[in-house]
């Protein structure tokens, strides 16, 4: 069984009143989760900040982001639920 998943999937955001286009979101899993990819020395609240606009612009509820540069996985592990 196939999970459907989106890449590079563009939007819109709007800021107080006037849309702003241009951003693109890394990963929609199954039309319900955005996956927010890096490889940073460390995760920096405005990637949080970012991922929080994503979700409140496609009004899904949760999203992961995911960070690759740091030796144990798991600790690059943040989930975001509006």
């Amino acid at each position: 069984m196939e999970i459907p998943f989106e890449r590079e999937l563009a939007i819109t955001v709007h800021y107080r009143g006037h849309p702003i286009a241009g951003h693109r979101l890394d990963f929609v899993v199954g039309g319900a989760i955005v996956l927010e990819i890096k490889a940073a020395a460390r995760i920096d609240p405005i990637f949080q900040a970012k991922l929080l606009s994503y979700l409140r612009a496609t009004k899904l509820r949760a999203g992961l982001l995911i960070n690759f540069n740091l030796p144990l996985l798991r600790d690059g592990i943040k989930r975001v639920v509006v």
